[in-house]
């Protein structure tokens, strides 16, 4: 074929001139519509190319070369040259507007004018130097009006904040970054595994925490930490070493020490109050004295022993627990354990046979029951990246979707105050929780209908922290009881405290009762950790291996608890309603269930079953 045959089947279409390292489209005309280059080269002969695209489109997008200059820009087919169109790279420039001056670490707001070309940036460089590799960045492609943020060096000095497309530095603005410090304060002492006020005046950049250091040294890990991003008023709370010694408490701003204060751990004192003997089988009270913590327990194990038996966590507003006694007679030991397996007190406690054999009370469940126009309910529901995992072939939260709408169709009444708060189903890697369905009248179809548009995200993550502490707002103005009922499958992921919101939650004085609900929990730490959260939180955890445990855990999470005392008034028993009877010896009571008391008389070896 000739070389103007060539020229006829084979044509090009594209600008003159364009910028460094700009995105430009090529239009072209070939026999065929695959199997063809486009490149671009420098000028002269020989020369290799510098850029190149298949020709998958027409026109075809390019992206120019970063040194400027002349360049020829060849439709290349099957190995042969067969059109070119000479091209010119302008240089490319760039303006960038922020402060003179700024804190190390902090977050600097920076606006800028310049190409936008593909992952331009904007960084920190020495200055008239090259970018500092590892400075904090931001990519111009994401900023929507002319502004980005990036976070200072850590190190005090003179810096230039640059504009770089490519390699190319297109841009300087000359800012000081100035030192930091932060000042804490915190009591002297502080008894083992006991909680810590932290009060701290400083910098407040993304990511500070504040923890525990060696004396005079650096921070110790794993230990105790609150990010001073989600304090208020300026204060956090530290959970102390359960060993005892001298630490420092140390505010951390980019990993690095930045204020530091003294603290001596100090050994816990702790003891315990229980009958010297108690009936085979029968409900009991214990007292304890001491700095109680949340996630401490009393057990009731075999002389000598720290594990097994029954057991109860403590409520740290309430200096006792309620346990039950074993069927076999015997010595046994009440033992105060920390949440950290450390044994704080023992007391002696003997079992003995009952004189008159105890008989059952058995509370029967009622739909409805324990729900009145005054009481609401809210269900936070994790919709995280981990509940896409599969059991028995079908996602996580479509097992959680239908049970939760059978849980609203069946159990909770309509016209119940109710409410709707879901994290993971809006935002990938972030930790977004949302009320989907604000506090109202309990409508159970429309409750199904936003229940089923729920979908997890990928990656996103797991703020129970802060979904518990909105719960606040989330009930505000109920003048009744409040129960609230969290559905996740893992742990905390967002740097928050769900211990401490529980704890934030019952202070503020309202009738609360905090039920979780952990779905395929195949840690045990993990399900201990729960455990005790809803402890502290006045109610229950109930564990869910697969979708049939999962109905049942929420049924008795939305249950009616009741209340067992005898004619003097006095606490014998609690149970949820539908659940299994609680043992009690013979004796007249009273059944004190949704705000009404109900008289039972028990006759020995008999179960008395109550329909409330």
């Amino acid at each position: 074929m000739t070389a103007g045959a060539y020229a006829q089947q084979f044509a090009l279409e594209a600008p003159a001139r364009v910028g460094m390292r700009a995105t430009f489209d090529v239009g072209w005309t070939a026999p065929q519509a695959k199997g063809g280059l486009i490149e671009i080269r420098p000028e002269g002969e020989n020369a290799r190319r510098v850029a190149y695209a298949y020709m998958l489109k027409n026109p075809q997008a390019i992206g120019a070369p970063e040194a400027p200059g002349d360049y020829v820009i060849v439709l290349t087919f099957e190995g042969e040259d067969r059109v070119s169109q000479p091209l010119r790279v302008d240089p490319a420039t760039a303006t960038l507007g922020a402060p003179g001056s700024v804190d190390a670490g902090a977050a600097v707001t920076v606006t800028w004018e310049g190409p936008d070309n593909r992952n331009d940036f904007v960084t920190f460089a020495q200055p008239g130097a090259a970018p500092i590799r590892g400075a904090g960045y931001a990519y111009t492609g994401n900023s929507k009006d002319g502004t980005v943020t990036i976070k200072a060096p850590q190190d005090a000095g003179a810096y230039d904040i640059v504009y770089v497309s490519g390699k190319t530095v297109l841009a300087r603005h000359p800012v000081q970054v100035g030192g930091i410090s932060a000042t804490l304060g915190a009591s002297a002492e502080v008894a083992a595994g006991a909680r810590l006020e932290v009060g701290f005046d400083g910098p407040d950049n993304s990511g500070d925490r504040i923890t525990f250091a060696v004396r005079d040294g650096g921070p110790i890990s794993p230990a105790s930490y609150a990010y001073t991003g989600n304090a208020t008023a300026d204060t956090v709370t530290l959970r102390a070493f359960e060993e005892p010694g001298s630490y420092d408490v140390v505010y951390l701003s980019g990993g690095r020490v930045i204020g530091r204060i003294p603290v001596e751990i100090v050994p816990p004192r702790m003891e315990i109050a229980a009958p010297e003997a108690v009936e085979a089988g029968l409900v009991f009270e214990a007292g304890w004295r001491g700095t109680g913590n949340q996630g401490d327990r009393i057990l009731m194990v075999a002389p000598g022993q720290t594990e097994g038996g029954v057991y109860s966590y403590i409520d740290p507003l309430v200096e006792a627990v309620r346990l039950t006694a074993p069927e076999a007679e015997g010595a046994y030991e009440l033992v105060y354990v920390t949440r950290g397996g450390r044994a704080l007190a023992r007391r002696a406690i003997e079992v003995t046979p009952a004189p008159v054999a105890p008989g059952e009370i058995e509370v029967l469940a009622v739909p409805g029951l324990g729900f009145g126009p005054r009481d609401a309910v809210e269900v936070i529901l994790d919709a995280s990246g981990s509940m896409l995992q599969r059991q028995n072939g079908e996602r996580r939260i479509e097992i959680a979707k239908r049970t939760l709408s059978e849980l609203v169709s069946d159990t909770i009444p309509a016209g119940t105050g109710f409410a709707l708060r879901v994290f993971g189903n809006r935002e990938a890697d972030a930790c977004r929780t949302d009320l989907e369905l604000a506090l109202g009248p309990h409508d159970p179809a429309s409750a199904r209908a936003v229940i089923g548009g729920i979908t997890a995200i990928n990656l996103a993550k797991t703020p129970i922290a802060r979904s518990i502490s909105l719960s606040a707002q989330d009930l505000a103005g109920v003048e009744g009881s409040r129960v609230l009922i969290v559905i996740t499958d893992g742990e905390e992921t967002c740097e928050g405290n769900p211990g401490q919101a529980i704890a934030a939650l019952r202070a503020q004085g309202t009738d609360v009762r905090v039920n979780i609900v952990g779905y395929a929990i195949d840690d045990e730490n993990l399900a201990r950790t729960f455990e005790s959260w809803a402890a502290a939180g006045g109610g229950g955890y109930f564990d869910a291996a697969d979708a049939g445990e999962l109905g049942a855990a929420l049924r008795r999470a939305a249950a009616a608890p009741f209340e067992i005392r005898d004619a003097a008034g006095t606490l014998m028993g609690v149970g949820l309603a539908g659940d299994a009877p609680v043992t009690v010896a013979a004796g007249s009571y009273a059944v004190r269930i949704g705000g009404r008391d109900l008289a039972v008389v028990v006759e020995p070896g008999t179960r008395t079953s109550v329909t409330p």
